[in-house]
């Protein structure tokens, strides 16, 4: 391998200590199952194997691209190896097909599917899509509907297919991480461009890893990868869950105000008002109560209140005082698919929150909130509880689906720091709209953070 890209000092130092972070713990955490990572690495050779005849059949004109599309979506949940299932991914290829009338964007596509020689050529194929799909969106009448992110993960996704490691894939999570440590990645005016020197990047990285004793990698751009990667799901953790003993009354006052600890990337945008979310959910007082004289348990209500408005909803905070209530609802209307409300519960729990015989209060909740919305023409309906932590999710898992059998209303359980999480990557995404967020809530049991990050695309 040789590459073009200087790497500086500065730049080798902060690599060389996520590639030790790595060696410490080299496992891959994937649809909520750890793995070390060369065994996720076997099963997601043997994965590429089998999608490649999916894109071989598509390319050879065997199937249509609706049929690619379709099949696509149920072979990347079938085969989560990727990542693609999210909004970056198949959502692209989705709106793609669906939502762009052109007769040749079939072979448009294909072409750009076709395996190129070397990262030049992937360049130009990138640059070429990218084109035809601006194009296409200054003659549509909706342009929203049309892909709007960069197409290097989609064509790269489908190029690793046909060849593992032969060119590597371009998240935009690896392009966060990069331009963290200085490499500037967005100073291109074109996305084949910016591509091409990823490629340079990543094949200098793994010129460094082979210097450090990891010649014998089978698949060397997985595993700079899996570095990254880890270092991407690190900086994530926005806010530390870790709850501290319990302090005597006396000594509260004393307390550190708030236990957040978020990176300034995070910080920044992270409104004061809801900073403190996390502290009431785990049920504990913090400068906001004790200014406003309120327990920390009505104190969470109103900061979900806050929480959903800041996302972008029309919310309405219930709860304690309003007759046997849900804690709020949060309505999101003009949405391209049609209107929905969350129906949302506050559980702030000193631990956490296990479900026990609340299944049958979440089914009332439903029940009543669901016809009311229906009254205001909102069809759809979603039900979260949001708390500190959940005590064994998989064992709620049959309660929730009772309750989604006889409702059809999904029911999540959403953690208080992965809600921050959540407005801190829509504050600072202006294009990351409501029916974007509503794939959070499509299926029932925990929104985890592997999930947030996939369904708003920022894997």
């Amino acid at each position: 391998i040789k590459s073009m890209t200087k790497i500086t000092a500065a730049q080798k130092n902060n690599l060389l200590t996520w590639l030790d972070n790595f060696s410490k713990e080299p496992a891959i955490v994937n649809e909520s199952l750890t793995e070390n990572y060369r065994d996720f690495d076997t099963k997601r050779n043997a994965a590429a194997g089998e999608l490649k005849k999916l894109v071989d059949a598509f390319l050879s004109g065997q199937i249509t691209i609706t049929e690619f599309k379709e099949k696509s979506e149920a072979s990347c949940r079938e085969h989560p190896y990727w990542g693609f299932k999210g909004f970056s991914g198949q959502m692209q290829l989705n709106q793609y097909v669906n939502n762009i009338p052109e007769a040749t964007k079939e072979a448009h596509l294909k072409t750009c599917l076709q395996l190129p020689a070397d990262s030049a050529a992937a360049g130009k194929k990138i640059l070429d899509l990218s084109k035809f799909i601006a194009d296409a969106r200054l003659k549509s009448s909706n342009p929203r509907a049309l892909p709007w992110v960069s197409q290097a993960y989609l064509l790269s996704y489908f190029w690793e297919l046909q060849k593992p490691c032969g060119l590597p894939v371009y998240y935009n999570s690896t392009k966060k991480i990069l331009n963290s440590a200085g490499f500037d990645l967005d100073r291109f005016s074109n996305p084949g461009d910016e591509y091409k020197e990823f490629v340079e990047i990543i094949n200098e990285i793994w010129l460094l890893f082979q210097g450090q004793g990891f010649k014998d990698e089978k698949f060397p751009y997985w595993f700079v990868e899996h570095v990254i990667w880890t270092q991407f799901v690190k900086m994530q953790e926005t806010v530390d869950d870790i709850v501290p003993a319990v302090v005597p009354q006396t000594e509260r006052a004393q307390v550190a105000v708030s236990n957040i600890i978020i990176p300034p990337s995070g910080m920044e945008w992270l409104p004061p008002i809801i900073q403190d979310m996390n502290d009431v959910a785990y049920n504990r007082e913090t400068a906001w109560t004790r200014a406003k004289n309120v327990r920390p348990e009505k104190a969470f209500e109103t900061k979900l209140r806050y929480a959903f408005t800041i996302l972008g909803y029309e919310t309405t905070e219930l709860g304690q005082g309003t007759g046997r209530q849900p804690d709020g609802v949060a309505k999101s209307r003009g949405v391209m698919d049609g209107d929905y409300g969350i129906v949302y519960d506050a559980k702030a729990r000193q631990d956490s929150f296990s479900l026990g015989t609340g299944d049958r209060e979440i089914f009332e909740y439903i029940q009543k909130k669901k016809e009311e919305l229906r009254r205001q023409r909102i069809n759809k309906c979603y039900f979260v509880v949001v708390s500190s932590d959940f005590n064994d999710p998989n064992a709620m898992a049959s309660a929730i689906r009772d309750t989604f059998r006889r409702t059809q209303v999904p029911v999540s359980l959403l953690k208080a720091s992965d809600l921050l999480f959540i407005i801190g990557a829509k504050l600072q995404d202006a294009d990351m709209d409501h029916a974007r967020l509503e794939e959070l809530f499509l299926d029932n049991g925990l929104i985890t953070r592997e999930k947030i990050i996939d369904a708003l695309g920022l894997r």
